[in-house]
């Protein structure tokens, strides 16, 4: 059996759905309500609506090129896969590399307008540490409407053009690899029960893309708190698009979290935690990043049953999982 591109697509997307942290049945509603939507509009209206967010919840996460619908067999995946990568994999398939998909972790093209909308998923997921679900959907709208802002004026189809121009096959991965490391590292935290912030990255330390991410001189830091800190209830916040409102961290103080385990953070954020006494773990970008893609792999393959190489590049760590 051959896996095609929008195979590969929708398989990915599956797979991120059994993973997402809001829960299966969950996030099915929220298609169901935009099919929903859908249904109610009229013909010119439909014209301009994008048809992928019927299936896929995730919008940072999409095809952006097929220059040729072929089995996918070898695939090259960098974090931030632009214009210079793609001219990369074009001298590559020069030498014969015969690369089939080019994927990028960070959302591009049309991944990138408007991908600020997958934040929303943010309300549902504060909602279940306990943050009343007025509040948790009052701030996460309001992060949503200033990360739009932010990317508005963006030239979002640069490196897109670039693709179509070396006729290169072209997709962006985003939350639905962060899924699975937010729910990788959840479950392992909650199974080795830490007691102090140290033993939270000593439990990092066993996972091989944060060692490799530590001999690179990058490693997990403790970033509010100490390794003597108690870990009490915590978090981990690695998925939904980008770092939550700073009004966010007084409300997850009152629900009781004591430790939050990320991916990074800003000083605006940073300063708010040390105002409320929350932990910061900051694991790594780039390594949980490289996580949460080698997971998805893993899932494609098994639940596809098809093989494909890898080549890892623009910061990406490739672990065989």
């Amino acid at each position: 059996m051959a896996l095609k591109i929008n195979d590969f697509y929708r398989t990915a997307i599956d797979c991120a759905i059994d993973t997402d942290p809001r829960g299966r049945d969950t996030v099915e509603k929220e298609l169901r309500n935009i099919k929903k939507y859908y249904d109610k509009l009229d013909d010119k209206k439909k014209e301009y609506f994008d048809k992928d967010t019927l299936f896929n919840p995730y919008s940072d996460t999409r095809i952006l090129n097929i220059a040729e619908d072929k089995d996918i067999k070898k695939i090259i995946c960098g974090i931030d896969m632009q214009t210079s990568e793609l001219l990369l994999v074009d001298r590559l398939n020069e030498k014969n590399y015969n690369i089939d998909l080019v994927i990028t972790h960070h959302p591009n093209g049309y991944g990138f307008v408007n991908f600020y909308d997958v934040i929303f998923m943010q309300a549902d997921k504060n909602a279940l540490h306990n943050v009343a679900i007025n509040i948790s959907e009052g701030l996460t709208n309001k992060r949503l409407n200033e990360v739009s802002r932010s990317v508005f004026a963006s030239n979002h189809y640069r490196d897109v053009d670039s693709a179509k121009l070396l006729k290169l096959n072209y997709m962006c991965m985003h939350t639905v690899a962060d899924n699975f490391v937010e729910s990788f590292l959840t479950e392992n935290i909650k199974k080795e029960n830490p007691y102090t912030l140290s033993d939270i990255i000593d439990l990092l330390y066993t996972i091989d893309e944060y060692k490799i991410s530590a001999k690179r001189f990058n490693p997990p830091k403790i970033f509010n708190g100490s390794g003597k800190s108690k870990v009490g209830k915590f978090i981990v916040d690695m998925t939904g698009g980008a770092s939550f409102d700073v009004g966010m961290i007084e409300a997850l103080s009152k629900a009781g979290v004591s430790t939050i385990v990320m991916m990074n953070i800003s000083d605006r954020l940073l300063d708010e935690c040390k105002k409320y006494y929350i932990n910061i773990v900051c694991a790594g970008h780039i390594s949980s990043d490289s996580l949460g893609i080698n997971l998805l792999f893993k899932a494609i393959k098994n639940k596809t049953k098809e093989n494909f190489e890898i080549i890892p590049a623009s910061g990406y760590i490739f672990v065989e999982r």
